[in-house]
């Protein structure tokens, strides 16, 4: 293998496959790097066995084609450094040898038969969207698992493709979030898989550097999302994913129209009371007022109280704010509906583009309600 091709393209491209690449030290052929040179391309290839990346960088000048694998580590820090605008890369079996202007650099390989088949995107059988629509979807829902492993949800997000609406929720059995969107898909695809959360972070981060549509392919065992550039490919979660439905109230008899910026501000303030061990905030609804209070019992007391649009008989529920502000910083919305029944159901959010977030309530002892 012997290429010539530009510094900056080559750093991006190990900019995106690193995140990947395992510090496994019981399976040391995890912390290399495949390299492919052909048709004035260079493909970088990475893997941790849960989630691979493919990266093509292309206008590379490949004189000899071939492939070698390396440490990625070092091969990194190599081009991270470099401080030549090109630099020059042969290869073989056993050797990398990278050279600049000043610079010039020999890495020991490892048997590029050791390394492990990368799964290509197949094109049949898939969806397309809109990266941007693809990165919302993953935004307005997996912050419910990010913080802390589900309690008795599932520690992945569900995405159910069907028609030309994809659908992604995700739950930790106390608070769900669902987003629905409109996608192209010309097959008819009817398909759905239960997403680790490491699959999400790693195509949110490919993605959110390159833009345009995106394909997206569910296998047996394995989701692959595919840019123009790059393709991303996880191990999904196996077994069925929770009749989550049937946690979404109905018949809400109650409902409050919000203003963003004033109610996530009220939820601030009266929260500054809150503490590890006693979360509960107190949400007061009476004609067109909203009272927020907090008494805990090792710190002191707050009352805020926000105009609000409310209809529906005098109402008084517990929540977590922490799990409200948490919603709240994933709405782009300025308006807001919150829908309830009573102090012992769910209550549900709703913004404008098809989402939902549901919270379960905690009785007003400072308790979830179970």
């Amino acid at each position: 293998m012997k290429i010539k091709c530009k510094k900056e393209n080559i750093k991006k491209g190990f900019q995106i496959i690193e995140s990947v690449v395992s510090g496994s030290t019981i399976n040391p052929i995890l912390q290399n790097v495949k390299i492919i040179a052909k048709d004035n391309t260079l493909e970088l290839s990475a893997t941790d066995l849960e989630i691979s990346v493919n990266h093509v960088i292309e206008s590379v000048e490949v004189m000899e084609p071939g492939e070698i694998v390396g440490p990625e580590l070092k091969i990194a820090s190599i081009v991270k450094e470099w401080n030549d605008e090109h630099m020059e890369i042969t290869g073989d079996d056993l050797k990398c040898v990278m050279k600049g202007k000043d610079n010039y650099f020999k890495i020991l390989c490892s048997d590029k038969k050791e390394f492990p088949v990368i799964p290509q995107f197949v094109n049949e059988d898939y969806v397309k969207v809109d990266k941007t629509v693809l990165i919302d979807m993953m935004k307005k829902t997996a912050f419910i698992i990010l913080g802390e492993r589900a309690r008795y949800g599932s520690n992945g997000v569900f995405l159910d493709i069907d028609g030309n609406q994809a659908k992604m929720v995700a739950n930790d059995g106390r608070r769900l979030a669902e987003v629905k969107r409109k996608i192209d898909n010309p097959s008819g695809m009817a398909k759905n898989c239960i997403i680790p959360i490491k699959g999400i972070l790693q195509m949110q981060r490919v993605m959110s550097d390159q833009d345009g549509v995106v394909k997206v392919r569910i296998e047996e065992k394995r989701i692959l999302v595919k840019t123009k550039s790059s393709t991303v490919c996880s191990q999904l979660i196996e077994g069925q994913y929770p009749k989550y439905e049937e946690v979404i109230p109905s018949n809400l008899d109650k409902k409050a129209i919000l203003d963003k910026q004033i109610f996530s501000s009220a939820v601030r303030r009266g929260a500054v009371m809150t503490t590890d061990e006693y979360k509960l905030l107190k949400f007061k609804f009476s004609g067109k007022t909203l009272e927020l209070e907090c008494i805990s019992p090792d710190v002191g007391e707050s009352k805020v109280v926000v105009p609000v649009e409310y209809a529906g008989g005098e109402l008084e529920i517990g929540l977590n704010p922490e799990f409200i502000l948490d919603f709240l910083k994933t709405v782009d919305t300025d308006e807001i509906k919150f829908e309830l029944k009573d102090q012992s159901t769910a209550g549900v959010f709703k913004t404008a583009g098809g989402c939902i977030y549901v919270v379960m309530p905690m009785n007003l002892g400072g308790d979830e309600v179970k």
